[in-house]
């Protein structure tokens, strides 16, 4: 079978046509699927030039204009696509298999970490993933594959080699559900893709709390109001051991200016919790977080209670919590300035043993998330133990 590349739909105003054929309603431009209607004709800048080679060359991924409109593309900071998404899917004309995306991401930072002990200075491939993603023949069904190709992330590299192994199905309006291993939400940055944290780091309770694999059923809400994530998994992590316990993950979110969003910016105030058990240790998180957007500022809040914890630290019966508070203003559509406070107590039986983080950030979006540069400075003051100031310079690409 031989594939054809993928052609996303054109919006009507991004195709030119003639007065003829703007008079002529509905004709079928490219074999009678799709119409375009312009209230407006617009004349062609050479005469030449056919309507045939414009539409080509608007629908073609390997054509000029379409390769240049990478550069010049208004990139959306919520996306996480990749800048080659048309460039990199294949799609098939029979099977049950529509499409086949080849997706890649990769986040480097180079760290200068200064103790009253010593000094560090270390290169880290902080994210190498690569999978397959794309849809089958009916398009209400979906997949992901994911690999973590990171070098030195951990000791065993097989082991954590999976990430994302999933398949949806969207036939019930405004929900999906998901079959397979994916990353619960276990805190609202817990659950973010790492292509979309504000910081090379994440905060402390989502370090420990979430950030993590698991293997089940998943049904996720998409409301005017109201979203939901609902999951039910074996409580292993990584592929670690079979079915050890079962686990429950909820995360409501609720957004209340969602009809006024325009003028009064977007507010969701979040909430949900993680409770189950694996070999016998029972484990129980609550999570709260409001994240607000109004024009080019944004902030977000988020406290964290464990009464033990299964995320990425490991699982533990240790009483756990923190919060953090993040501030943040575009300076311009490329150019962000962040702050963020983070305090974390790693054990609420040991008195202070607090450890709290002050970190200033920049990110300048050259071509959105697709190609983001970061600069981070964090001080750490850690009430057990020494401070730290740390300087981290990072970049990310997502093909």
């Amino acid at each position: 079978m031989t594939p054809v590349f993928a052609i996303e739909e054109t919006a009507k105003d991004d195709v030119i046509i003639s007065p003829k054929e703007n008079i002529e309603r509905k004709k079928d431009l490219i074999e009678g699927e799709k119409e375009v209607i312009l209230e407006e004709p617009v004349i062609l800048e050479k005469q030449e030039k056919t309507l045939e080679d414009k539409i080509e060359k608007e629908i073609n991924p390997y054509s000029k204009e379409a390769l240049k409109g990478i550069i010049e593309k208004e990139y959306d900071l919520n996306n996480s696509e990749g800048m080659f998404k048309r460039q990199l899917t294949a799609q098939f004309n029979k099977g049950i298999i529509k499409d086949i995306g080849l997706q890649g991401s990769f986040i480097f930072n180079l760290s200068e970490t200064i103790s009253e002990k010593e000094s560090n200075f270390k290169y880290n491939t902080q994210l190498i993933n690569v999978g397959l993603k794309g849809k089958f023949r009916s398009e209400k069904e979906g997949y992901n594959l994911l690999f973590d190709l990171t070098p030195d992330m951990h000791d065993d590299f097989f082991h954590k080699l999976v990430l994302d192994a999933w398949i949806e199905t969207k036939r019930i309006p405004h929900n999906t559900l998901m079959f397979g291993t994916s990353r619960p939400n276990v805190g609202y940055e817990g659950g973010q893709c790492p292509y979309l944290v504000p910081f090379l780091a994440r905060s402390q309770t989502a370090r420990n709390f979430g950030n993590i694999r698991k293997t089940g059923i998943r049904i996720k809400g998409d409301y005017k109001y109201l979203d939901y994530d609902l999951g039910g998994y074996s409580s292993d992590t990584w592929y670690s051991e079979f079915f050890p316990g079962v686990e429950t993950d909820l995360w409501v979110n609720f957004k209340p200016l969602a009809k006024v969003k325009e003028k009064y910016g977007n507010l969701n105030i979040g909430g949900g919790m993680q409770t189950g058990s694996r070999n016998s240790q029972d484990f129980f998180v609550t999570s709260a977080a409001i994240r607000y957007d109004y024009k080019r500022f944004w902030m977000l809040a988020e406290y964290q209670n464990a009464d033990g914890s299964n995320g990425a630290s490991g699982l533990t019966d240790k009483k756990r919590w923190g919060y953090n508070i993040t501030l943040a203003y575009r300076i311009t559509k490329k150019l962000e300035f962040l702050l963020r406070y983070d305090d974390f107590d790693p054990n609420k039986l040991i008195a202070n043993n607090n450890i709290k983080e002050y970190t200033a950030g920049i990110n300048y979006f050259i071509l959105g998330q697709t190609m983001r540069v970061m600069l981070n400075y964090v001080f750490a003051q850690n009430q057990g133990g020494s401070d730290s100031h740390k300087i981290i310079v990072g970049t990310q690409f997502l093909l």
